[in-house]
């Protein structure tokens, strides 16, 4: 029994259980040969069906990493189990959890779903900023939107009490169009507002401080 298939077995009994930390490393970290990924691919989906919805995180979120790395021979290969997978996100996508894990739900389902950029990148909202470049000069930018307001500055505003900022223009939900508006609606759908409110900054307007190109955000996010 190799590695993968003891951890998986420990966690196959809990949904909770530490094990799935373990199995989170060994496949997503360490990496995982051929024949480990034929075997976890299949049982994952396997053992998530077994768990209520609201318990499979550890399972779908793992699923979901997996699938995000996973390249065109393998996706032919394991299409099956990935289509079971992104099944099983159906009624767990909803249940209740914190903003947080919900981005990573949102992520899991766009990678189950072969879309390569947020199916990696959207994560990167769960810290109320995403770093991109200006289109036209280049310069880094931090794009926030959270407590301490939505604006882009080129400084560190984290450390610096005086920078120049621009303020952020979100897009209304109308404005909202293919990926941005699915991922706003199951997000509203959810009651995850404070997620539905991050996807329109996300998907709407920032202004560089550096050159005043307006662009927008979710652009350069696949850009950079």
């Amino acid at each position: 029994m190799t590695r993968i298939e003891e951890l998986l077995a420990a966690a196959a009994v809990d949904p909770h259980a530490t094990a799935w930390d373990e199995l989170y490393e060994e496949a997503c970290h360490q990496g995982v040969s051929d024949g480990d990924e034929a075997f976890l691919i299949p049982r994952l989906a396997d053992v998530a069906a077994r768990f209520a919805p609201a318990d499979r995180d550890n399972a779908l979120l793992l699923g979901g990493q997996i699938a995000a790395d996973l390249d065109e021979t393998s996706w032919l290969r394991h299409a099956e189990a990935l289509a079971a997978l992104h099944r099983l996100t159906n009624d767990w996508l909803p249940t209740p959890t914190d903003p947080q894990s919900f981005s990573f739900r949102l992520q899991a389902v766009m990678a189950l779903e072969r879309d390569e950029l947020w199916g990696a990148e959207l994560d990167r909202i769960v810290h109320d900023e995403i770093e991109v470049e200006c289109p036209n000069c280049e310069t880094s930018l931090f794009v926030a939107f959270g407590d301490d307001g939505c604006f882009a500055t080129h400084e560190d505003y984290a450390t610096k009490s005086e920078v120049e900022k621009t303020p952020l223009l979100p897009a209304t939900p109308t404005e909202l169009e293919g990926v941005g508006r699915r991922l706003h609606s199951m997000s509203a759908h959810a009651g995850q507002e404070s997620v539905a409110a991050a996807l329109t900054y996300l998907f709407g307007r920032a202004t560089c401080t550096e050159c005043s190109t307006t662009f927008r955000v979710s652009d350069q996010v696949q850009r950079y």
